[in-house]
């Protein structure tokens, strides 16, 4: 092969900054709209179990630790998540969701017990919105 091709290429590239980035030295941002692992606001949440139903990799359990009290466990098992964020979706509860996805991608463990994650939570009732008042009855119309 001859040298002069590859000349051009070379020095091209002797000058530029290199592209790829010394990780893990170097940290990139991750994009706006990156999905990461789903975390819940047990505050928010008022059990529905929208999340568990419709997790098409059976990722969340919630169960009932005391009806009486209301009292729920969510465990999330980030080894079976495929980070889709339908559980997001599902999530009625509004303006804000009990369920997000979080920005986090170095979750990484060599025992997939510790990936779980769990929360104990008492049921947040569900905000009512407050009734239109009825338009006051006008004289009759003849």
């Amino acid at each position: 092969m001859r040298l002069a091709v590859f000349m051009p290429e070379l020095l091209r590239h002797l000058f530029k900054k290199p592209a790829t980035v010394d990780y893990p030295f170097k940290k990139l941002e991750v994009p706006k709209d990156f999905r990461g692992t789903p975390f819940l606001h047990p505050d928010i949440c008022i059990a529905c179990r929208a999340c568990e139903r419709d997790c098409p990799a059976e990722a969340i359990e919630i169960t009932a630790l005391s009806d009486v009290e209301k009292k729920f466990k969510m465990v999330i098992h980030n080894d079976r998540c495929i980070h889709c964020a339908q559980c997001v979706d599902s999530c009625p509860t509004n303006p804000v969701k009990a369920m997000e996805m979080d920005h986090l991608f170095e979750i990484a463990d060599f025992d997939r017990h510790n990936l779980k994650k769990e929360w104990a939570f008492v049921r947040a009732l569900p905000k009512k919105e407050p009734k239109p008042a009825a338009p006051a009855a006008g004289p009759a119309q003849p």
